[in-house]
């Protein structure tokens, strides 16, 4: 593990968020400062925009006082392909040349446009075999990330997906099979995680920005004020007569819906495992009375992921970052990669 301090980047559609840490021990680490800057959405899918994404990035590290250069940035989970496989068991140093005869039938793109990665999730000694979680993207996507971040004067190391990272910083490695969930602006993300390690995913079209919308709509609102009255508010039944919570209830039901279907899905290819708790992360988890209006569309408990539980900070950053912390998960796990 390195004692260099590093950062974290999530380039969100709607925001950047900016996490940088320190090693402090085994599984530890300090937080060296944070930050986060709204964009104009999608930046990062228009070509045209890379350049003034870039000098958002330069801006935000400069104003935090970021020391490190060296990052590690988040990948939409949209964009990127992932595949749990069960192949026969090998010694580490066999699996990345066994897959390679394999992983072209799971690409969606050809595999000379394709870069790829794996992770060990599970060897199982007495049925000779193990499972490997495959993940691609496109060279033209990653390429363009890493132009925008070597233009903001920084030096990529890795780049993860949203989940991946979420699940680092807020699922310890002895829990059970359990689900995150990270309700962004224009994406939910939906994963499975066991021991920390993410197993399978699932991205829904709806998330904040339709909450919005849908307040907009009922309470005849410009988005600016719907926006304001959903972070203030929530989904809390003692405001405004219940009518925000009226005015979303039909998109957390949807939302509730895809999760459940998710779950079922991953649980019915594998008997005999089951899902008790869902995690939640992304701006969504900060909003008055969510993980009340969620377990009751889910039938399940859920939790406000913490990505501060191994995170030593002092006042003012505790005093900073206080009723956010849901919203700096991915960059907290993207910050605490540790190869």
């Amino acid at each position: 593990m390195s004692n260099l301090p590093l950062i974290g980047l999530d380039i969100g559609t709607a925001s950047i968020k900016l996490v940088e840490l320190i090693p402090t021990g085994s599984d530890k680490w300090k937080l060296l400062t944070a930050a986060s800057t709204a964009t104009a959405g999608q930046a990062m899918s228009e070509k045209a925009n890379l350049a003034s994404v870039a000098q958002t990035i330069a801006k935000i590290v400069r104003e935090a006082g970021a020391k490190s250069r060296r990052v590690v940035a988040s990948l939409p989970d949209d964009k990127v392909s992932t595949h749990l496989l069960e192949i026969p068991l090998l010694p580490d140093s066999e699996i990345g040349q066994a897959l390679q005869w394999q992983v072209e039938q799971y690409l969606p793109m050809p595999l000379d446009q394709a870069v790829w990665s794996y992770q060990v999730v599970k060897k199982d000694q007495m049925a000779g075999q193990m499972e490997v979680l495959l993940m691609a993207a496109t060279k033209t996507l990653v390429e363009a990330y890493r132009q925008v971040l070597e233009t903001a004067g920084l030096e990529p190391i890795a780049f993860e997906t949203e989940l991946v990272a979420t699940a680092r910083a807020t699922v310890v490695a002895s829990s059970p099979l359990t689900a995150i969930v990270d309700i962004g602006a224009s994406t939910t993300d939906v994963g499975l995680v066991r021991g920390g390690q993410l197993l399978f995913s699932q991205t829904l079209p709806t998330a904040g920005e339709a909450f919005t919308r849908s307040i907009e709509t009922a309470l005849g609102l410009d988005k600016t004020q719907a926006e304001s009255y959903k972070n203030t508010y929530g989904f809390s039944t003692n405001q405004l007569q219940g009518k925000l919570l009226a005015a979303m209830r039909p998109v957390l039901g949807v939302i509730s819906t895809e999760i459940r279907k998710t779950i079922d899905f991953y649980t019915s290819k594998h008997p005999g495992e089951t899902v008790k708790t869902v995690t939640l992360a992304g701006g969504v988890a900060a909003l008055p009375d969510v993980v009340t209006a969620l377990s009751a569309g889910l039938g399940m408990e859920v939790v406000v992921g913490n990505p501060l539980a191994r995170i030593t900070l002092d006042q003012a950053q505790a005093a900073a970052i206080k009723g956010y912390e849901p919203f700096y998960a991915v960059a907290m796990g993207l910050a605490e990669r540790n190869d």
